[in-house]
């Protein structure tokens, strides 16, 4: 076969290839796959390994995971310690690229300011620490922001051909939440100095946001369930110091916020825990109904 003739086969077969399939990007949260999407746009299909209302501390991944993040062009992880299963999973998966470090790894932690970072020696009997600080950092929009700008480099390092794209779509997220940062910030202001309780120290980030102060937790330590002497002093507490409200994160369990409030006599109201559609509009969801649900303990 003449040479032409094989140049001519060459760059038809090339031209008839199916298009490049959208860019694959693998979450650890709901959260994280929202924002993937949102900054994303069409160019990327996104996947969360945890699910909505499930306890990002306690997730067991599935083996169909492992073949997920096998084939994924990006991972995009919490990072302080609240996705360690993910580490297994990528152990498995045998992705070079999405190592700690590679091309294809995004920590969205990075460059945002740590809060409740322990001092000293942690053990079991210190609960479930978090050695990096606490990780709930998505609860404030702010800080959404910044996670979104570690996910576009993600991006762009893997399919630089879009990165006008993710930077556009970047911007325009940027743009939805600071149009939304005034609404939060009036419907919350009255309440600002406020104490609040809440279960776990998840909304911390949040709470210090808008100027409303974390005063106690259900919990005596992180990931140790309520004792019956602990709610007793907590309730104790409150009264003395007049704290009337109680914001409980919806995955944990209803009946010590019930105890809490017959002994307190505060009102509690149900948190969000996470997004519900993998979309920017579902973060924007995520913080309206956080903002309504402390105003609701509050009021």
């Amino acid at each position: 076969m003449k040479l032409s003739k094989l140049l001519f086969l060459g760059a038809l077969l090339f031209w008839v290839q199916p298009a490049r399939a959208a860019t694959e990007v693998v979450a650890s949260t709901p959260e994280l796959a929202a924002i993937s999407k949102a900054v994303g746009g069409g160019k990327v299909s996104v996947y969360s390994i945890a699910k909505p209302n499930q306890d990002y501390h306690a997730i067991e991944p599935r083996p169909s995971d492992v073949s997920r993040i096998a084939r994924a062009d990006l991972v995009v992880r919490a990072g302080l310690s609240l996705d360690v299963w993910m580490d297994s999973l990528m152990n498995a998966a045998g992705n070079g690229n999405l190592n700690r470090g590679g091309r294809g790894y995004v920590d969205a932690s990075t460059g945002i300011p740590r809060i409740e970072t322990p001092s000293g020696s942690i053990s079991g009997a210190s609960g479930d620490v978090h050695p990096e600080g606490n990780p709930h950092y998505l609860y404030d929009p702010i800080y959404a922001k910044r996670a979104a700008q570690n996910i576009v480099r993600g991006l762009i390092r893997v399919d630089a051909g879009n990165a006008s794209a993710y930077r556009a779509n970047y911007v325009a997220f940027n743009r939805a939440i600071d149009n939304k940062m005034d609404d939060w910030r009036r419907a919350l202001a009255p309440y600002a100095g406020r104490p609040i309780v809440t279960y776990h120290l998840s909304y911390n980030y949040f709470l210090r946001r808008f100027g409303i102060r974390q005063y106690g937790t259900l919990e005596p330590k992180p990931g140790i369930p309520p004792s019956a002497a602990h709610l007793s002093q907590l309730a104790s507490n409150m009264k003395r110091d007049r704290v009337r409200g109680v914001l409980i994160e919806g995955i944990y369990p209803r009946r010590f916020a019930d105890l809490i409030k017959r002994q307190s006599g505060a009102n509690y109201e149900v948190g969000p825990y996470s997004v519900q559609s993998y979309t920017g509009q579902g973060y924007i969801n995520l913080i309206d109904n956080l903002v309504a649900r402390t105003r609701a303990a509050l009021g």
